[in-house]
């Protein structure tokens, strides 16, 4: 089941939706609803080492698979009319994995933010001085991580790509399969997002989100509720 995103980021009420392809009808609602499903990219070694992935092109390992087949199911009896996912090998195989007969269309613009000389290094307790360091400059909005990319680097592009998408899709439903940092960045686009607030969601290698947009009312979040995530409620 999916219910509204929860205080996490500011949004009150949970409800439940199952929602149908853009072919059906729901009772009261506006025809040119556009939704947007986000899922991030299944699991690799380097989200289970906890190492910074970045641009780094690190491929699904077998829980990333299962979970790849695990979103095919969730979105099974859902029409999409498009599924995009960034050029790196995570995001691609996850989206190939559940986009069934849907073209699939990859864009380096939603690849992961670009971490520059914290990428491949963990940054926690096991290395507390880089884990200093990244906590402080990963949060400065225009430090590039010596190479890297800056948060308000990583976010205009990121904006932009989602404008792009946006422009091919008024109505209907998409798939992204994103990463972790551009999902928080799609997220604060579509919701008018605070950058401290968007930096706080931590969306898993499973979760599935999706975004209801339409002219009537402000954007609607909605998060899937599954058996490894109830704490959420």
């Amino acid at each position: 089941m999916l219910r509204r995103s929860i205080s996490r980021i500011g949004l009150l009420g949970l409800c439940l939706l199952l929602t149908p392809g853009p072919g059906s009808r729901v009772s009261g609602q506006a025809p040119a609803t556009l939704r947007i499903y986000l899922a991030r990219h299944g699991q690799t070694d380097w989200n289970v080492e906890r190492r910074m992935q970045g641009g780094t092109d690190t491929p699904l390992n077998a829980t990333g698979r299962q979970q790849a087949a695990k979103l095919a199911e969730r979105l099974r009896g859902i029409r999409l009319d498009a599924v995009y996912s960034s050029t790196l090998s995570r995001s691609r195989e996850t989206a190939e994995i559940a986009r069934g007969p849907v073209p699939l269309t990859s864009l380096a613009g939603l690849g992961e933010r670009r971490m520059g000389k914290f990428e491949g290094r963990r940054v926690d307790a096991s290395d507390p001085a880089t884990a200093a360091e990244y906590g402080k400059r990963s949060v400065d909005p225009d430090d590039a991580l010596d190479g890297g990319e800056s948060l308000n680097q990583f976010f205009e592009r990121v904006r932009t790509t989602l404008n792009t998408i946006r422009g091919q899709h008024s109505a209907g439903a998409i798939l992204i399969v994103g990463h972790g940092g551009t999902n928080r960045m799609i997220l604060r686009a579509l919701l008018a997002l605070t950058a401290e607030r968007a930096n706080a969601i931590e969306q898993a290698n499973d979760e599935l989100y999706l975004i209801e947009i339409d002219a009537a009312a402000a954007p609607r979040l909605w998060k899937l509720i599954t058996e490894s995530n109830l704490k959420d409620l």
